[in-house]
């Protein structure tokens, strides 16, 4: 219906060309559930700084597969135009999966050099506390045991 005809050559060069997009695609997606998967498993935002930059640099590059040639808008075109809207909407929320994942590299960026970074200045406080201390009782011990007690002898 309006379609070109397409010769049998070129009609299996799209659909090879749509296999192996559909392929880098799915293998895109692959990377992305395996990183997200090790990602909602962690607690350690240091570690999760670097993977949402992993992420980010990851989706970006998926983004352009899709959305470039041979991406998902000519797979979609090829053999369900009347979807094209709905891929347009995923293309818009590609946008918005971006700056939602910018707003989250900010909040843990500041949380690392904000909250973060005081609790663990307060552990290492602590740590060099409880050490100073350790070190006190070891040398009060010492002299009371060898100095006075011993010296009594």
């Amino acid at each position: 219906m309006g379609r070109t005809p397409v010769s049998p050559a070129s009609g299996a060069d799209t659909a090879d060309g749509s296999r192996s997009a559909r392929r880098r695609i799915d293998e895109e997606h692959r990377q992305l559930d395996a990183l997200l998967a090790e990602m909602a498993g962690s607690t350690d935002l240091a570690r999760i700084e670097l993977q949402l930059d992993e992420l980010r640099a990851l989706l970006v590059a998926h983004f352009e597969t899709e959305e470039g040639p041979e991406g998902m808008h000519d797979i979609v075109r090829e053999g369900a135009a009347h979807r094209l809207p709905n891929v347009q909407r995923l293309f818009e929320e590609h946008r918005e999966m971006l700056a939602q994942l910018d707003r989250l590299r900010a909040e843990v960026a500041s949380c690392l050099r904000g909250p973060v970074a005081a609790v663990l200045g307060g552990v290492s406080e602590l740590a060099e506390t409880l050490a100073r201390h350790e070190a006190d009782e070891e040398a009060l011990f010492s002299e009371a045991f060898y100095s006075d007690i011993g010296g009594r002898s």
